[in-house]
Formats: structure tokens, C-alpha cells, sequence
């Protein structure tokens, strides 16, 4: 999607009069401390945060509800400082803590908590991940009538309500501020990952072509991110291409219909990549392709932007 960096509080507002309810709006979920011609820069990510995603996706929403509050009450007996929204299909948890070095200690309390979270995003913590921006228009999510729901902060004292309820507050904006608790989680230090002594098994392969252990995470879910796709599409590249980035046009129309071949037995399973697009992947793919672009490394993308479950044989043998 397209991005704007917006520098001044005003010009936030403008952008958000301008587009809501005309787009879907969305902001990173981490902030970042320096840009370059417009881009955010990976390595100024200000880690003092945990996004948490509940989508009952085909489920009912009352399921999502039920573990947003079993979360939301662990958050409250320790007293930790958090935000919750209604996102017009399911529910957010901000979760703040002291700022970290290593995002692997995000993920490494994240998964402490999403025990016997069902409705909990599977694909985790990533520095590039969005989130929809409060009291925006959800365009994708409606009542019974088309009437769209919007994103709307929630206090604790609304998750006493029936869900109805909720469904009824979220058909407008709410402006309120919904920050609570007081106490800032201390993240767990992780060692160097080079440190590890277990070594992630390489996952069996979904289709003809093997996968990262990282990207096999990444995409294995309901609704992968699109940096997961690109990366998972550059990644097959490379094995179809032998890592050369200049190959012929018609060596890169066999490349493109064989990951779109993967793709599309990838998008088969069970509960994954329930957006699937045949034209719109394809457009991608091809781009993706045709520029030859070569596989994320592990120290430079995969490991800083959250992407990494663990050592693997790609880590030290020589790829990074």
C-alpha cells in the first residue's frame, strides 16, 4: 500500500479527513526514530511494545471476545500498562514495556501469553506489521444492513457488555482514551541467536519447494502479511533461479508459473492465506520476478524485523 510519513499532529488529521471512510487507514504498529526520502528505516525500530491481533476469522466473533478478555484480565492483575480496540472484525491489545534492543524478546513474552489463545494472530511479532488506525471506517466489516463498523478504542469496563453491544458502539467513532494500568512490561533478555545450541527442523514442504522455518511461520496462516508473501515469493526465486538475477524472460515466465503453482497449492490448505488472489498474486509474482530480486538475509531483515523462530542451517552456513 501506499505510505505517507506525516511529520506534525495537523497533518495527521488532514491525512485522516482526506481518507477515512473512502480507504481502509492504517499506521505501523512501532514507530521509528529516523527516514530516509520518505521511507521508515529499519534499524532506528523503537521496540517497546506487543501487538496483539484476535481474529475469530471464519469463527464466531464471540470467540475473539472471549480471548481478548482472558488476556485483558492477566494484563490487569499485573497491572501492566496496555490499549484495546474493537477493530471492526476483532479485537487489539497494546501491551507496552520498556524499550528493548532485540525484538526476540517481544516474541518471546508474546508467546508466553498466547497460550490457549486461539484466536490469537499465529503469525506474531514483526517490526512491519500494521495495524488499523483508531476510529477509522472498517471498509471490509458491516452489520446486517452494510452499515460499516469502525475501529474504536475499548475501556475495561466495556468488556462487562455483551458483544451486541460493542457491535452497537462501533457504527460511529468513539474518541475517548482508553490506556490503562501503570506498570511497563520488562521484556525477557534473549541471548545472541549464533549462541542458540538447537538448531529449528527444516518444515516439511508444503508443495515441490522447501521453506524457510521463518517464512513457513510467516505464511502457514489465515492472513500473511504482505512483506511474508514477498519474501516467501523472493525466497522461491532464488531456488528457481540459482540466486541469478539475470536470466532470461522466458526462464523468468517458467520461474513465475511455477511459484505461482506453489502459491496456489500453499493457499489449499486449511485456514490459509484466506485472501487468496489468482490475477492479483500473479501481478506480484511476476514483478517480483522480473526484477530479480534476491532472498531477505537473516541478520540484515529476517532476524531485526521478527521474522526468526530460531537458528537454522541457513543462519551459519555462510547465506546471512
Amino acid at each position: 500500500m501506499k505510505r505517507k510519513i506525516v511529520q506534525t499532529k495537523n497533518e495527521f488529521i488532514e491525512w485522516f479527513n482526506l481518507f477515512n471512510g473512502k480507504m481502509n487507514c492504517y499506521t505501523t504498529v512501532y514507530d521509528f526514530s529516523d527516514f530516509s526520502n520518505g521511507i521508515k528505516l529499519e534499524y532506528s525500530v523503537i521496540l517497546d511494545r506487543a501487538f496483539l491481533d484476535f481474529d475469530a476469522h471464519d469463527e464466531p466473533l464471540d470467540n475473539a471476545y472471549r480471548d481478548v478478555k482472558k488476556v485483558v484480565s492477566k494484563l490487569i492483575e499485573g497491572d501492566i500498562i496496555f490499549k484495546m480496540y474493537f477493530s471492526g472484525k476483532g479485537f487489539h491489545v497494546f501491551v507496552f514495556g520498556e524499550q528493548v534492543n532485540d525484538i526476540r524478546g517481544i516474541q518471546q513474552y508474546y508467546s508466553s501469553i498466547s497460550e490457549d489463545i486461539p484466536t490469537l494472530d499465529r503469525t506474531g511479532i514483526q517490526t512491519n506489521r500494521l495495524r488499523r488506525l483508531p476510529n477509522s471506517m472498517n471498509l471490509s466489516s458491516s452489520d446486517e444492513n452494510g452499515n460499516p463498523y469502525f475501529c474504536i478504542p475499548l475501556l475495561v469496563d466495556d468488556l462487562r457488555k455483551d458483544l451486541s453491544e460493542i457491535l452497537t458502539m462501533a457504527k460511529k467513532p468513539r474518541r475517548i482514551q482508553s490506556s490503562h494500568g501503570t506498570k511497563l512490561v520488562v521484556f525477557p533478555e534473549m541471548k545472541p541467536i549464533s549462541m542458540d545450541d538447537i538448531d529449528i527442523e527444516i518444515p516439511k514442504p508444503v508443495g515441490r519447494l522447501p521453506m524457510l522455518p521463518c517464512l513457513h511461520n510467516a505464511v502457514m496462516v489465515e492472513n500473511p502479511s504482505h512483506y511474508a508473501r514477498v519474501y516467501l515469493v523472493q525466497w522461491f526465486r532464488d531456488l528457481l533461479s540459482l540466486g541469478n538475477r539475470n536470466v532470461s524472460s522466458e526462464q523468468n515466465e517458467e520461474i513465475t508459473n511455477t511459484i505461482m503453482s506453489e502459491l496456489e497449492i500453499l493457499s489449499n490448505q486449511e485456514d490459509v492465506w484466506l485472501d487468496w488472489d489468482v490475477r492479483t498474486s500473479r501481478k506480484y509474482v511476476r514483478g517480483i520476478v522480473e526484477k530479480g530480486y534476491n532472498a531477505p538475509s537473516c541478520t540484515n531483515v529476517l532476524i531485526p524485523q521478527g521474522y526468526c523462530v530460531g537458528k537454522c542451517w541457513r543462519y551459519y552456513d555462510g547465506s546471512t
